[in-house]
């Protein structure tokens, strides 16, 4: 399954530094597709895919649930275009 994840980032260098040091390192069963900052650095919007949407928020709060608001969507994958394989 793959989610867009919304990101409003309070503390746009922590997010970030800690983004560039878990990304190398997911999970087993999570993948990322996509990364798309804005110029501030305090927005971004991302393309994953896990198993499931508790899987992701349980890994995104646990890692970024501080300095982000995060909100996740299920992207319906028969309707999208440009979708990552």
């Amino acid at each position: 399954m793959k989610f867009r994840v919304n990101h409003t980032i309070s503390n746009p260098q922590e997010f970030w530094g800690r983004a560039q040091k878990a990304l190398p390192n997911l999970p087993e069963g999570i993948k990322i597709h996509v990364v798309l900052p804005n110029e501030a650095m305090d927005k971004g919007t991302c393309v994953w895919e896990a198993e499931s949407l508790e899987k992701i928020q349980e890994f995104l709060e646990a890692a970024t649930g501080d300095v982000s608001q995060n909100d996740y969507m299920l992207i319906n994958e028969a309707n999208a275009m440009g979708l990552p394989k």
